[in-house]
Order: C-alpha cells, then structure tokens, then sequence
C-alpha cells in the first residue's frame, strides 16, 4: 500500500515538474516570436506637415486620416491640440493646422 502510494506521490510529482517545464517553455519561445516580429517590423519616423483646414474638418477627422494607430485617437488630438496652442476642438476652414504623420521612410 505504502509503495503504491509512493510511487502516486512520485508521479504526480513528475507531472507537476513537467507541465512547469511546458509552461516555462511556452513563455520563452512566445517571447522569441514577439521579439523577431518586432525587429521585422519597419521604424516609423514621426514628420511634421501644415495643412489648410477644409470646410467640414474636424480635429478628429484629421485624426483619422493622419493618426498611425486608431487605438491612439485621443492622444493623437490631444497633440494636435498642444503644438497648434489650441484650447478646445474648434478649428476653422481656410486656416492651416500643424499635423503629425508617421512614414516607415526616413527623410
């Protein structure tokens, strides 16, 4: 009974050992693809350009069409906002606006 018991004890013990190995094993190789991936992922130079406000445009339209990453909208006009000095969302068509655009070329 006792040998029994100790040779549960033994293999649970090894099956514990083993599914830390996996998991351990799993996290590192995880974190290899996510590095390759982000070495082969091309740089992106952030550039500065003026434009003429159209009628209709909005901060966040702009947004939309000049912002790399839709999940970075709000930042995106928060910027906007602080290198045009501006204090709320209005802009008016026919002035110029500071924009922000990213390209993988460097210029």
């Amino acid at each position: 009974m006792q040998k029994r018991a100790k040779a549960s004890r033994i293999k649970i013990k090894c099956l514990i050992f083993l599914g830390v190995i996996f998991l351990f094993s799993m996290i590192f190789f995880g974190a290899i693809v996510s590095a390759k991936n982000d070495k082969d992922a091309a740089p992106l130079y952030k550039y500065y350009t003026s434009i003429q406000i159209n009628k209709g445009d909005t901060l966040w339209k702009i947004a939309g069409e000049y912002c790399h990453d839709s999940d970075q909208m709000n930042a995106y006009v928060k910027e906007l906002k602080q290198i045009n000095h501006l204090n709320s969302d209005e802009i008016h068509a026919g002035n110029y606006l500071t924009v922000i655009y990213y390209s993988d070329q460097y210029k």
